[in-house]
């Protein structure tokens, strides 16, 4: 079949396209980082479980798994994390979102990050109504008509 070589160079040509079309810097895993610490602080506090949900949702995304090393999202997550414990810290995260809408492809970044950003909403079972308006701002201030997630 495939030698390991053959394997390694396959698996690299498909980061390679992903990190091509999704831009070689961190604003992407930034803004969804952001979007998810928002929405995880929308209650006052970050649960444990809600920090989990957040690290195995990017892990697992098919685009951010090919750009990021799992400490990478690790510790952005981290940084995120830190800076929604107050106002000013809050409005830095708001303005990560800022940085997907003007990529290549930043209209389909900024559905994933709202997409990401509402799967951490629903990671205890239930979408409370803080949590709610604050997806309604990422929706927003991402140019994002959430009608199109009906189904």
């Amino acid at each position: 079949m495939f030698g390991l070589k053959t394997l390694k160079k396959a698996i690299g040509a498909g980061a390679k396209e992903v990190a091509a079309e999704y831009g070689e810097n961190k604003d992407f895993l930034e803004a969804v980082l952001a979007a998810s610490a928002l929405v995880a602080a929308a209650d006052g506090d970050i649960e444990e479980a809600e920090r989990r949900k957040v690290i195995s949702v990017v892990t697992n995304h098919a685009q951010l798994a090919k750009l990021y090393p799992q400490n990478v999202i690790e510790s952005t997550a981290e940084t995120m994390f830190k800076r929604a414990k107050d106002a000013s810290g809050r409005q830095s995260l708001a303005r990560e979102l800022d940085d997907v809408k003007t990529r290549p492809n930043g209209s389909q970044m900024a559905e994933d990050v709202y997409l990401i950003a509402l799967d951490i909403a629903n990671s205890d079972g239930q979408l409370e109504d803080e949590e709610q308006v604050v997806l309604s701002k990422i929706a927003s201030r991402l140019n994002i008509d959430v009608s199109k997630f009906d189904f």
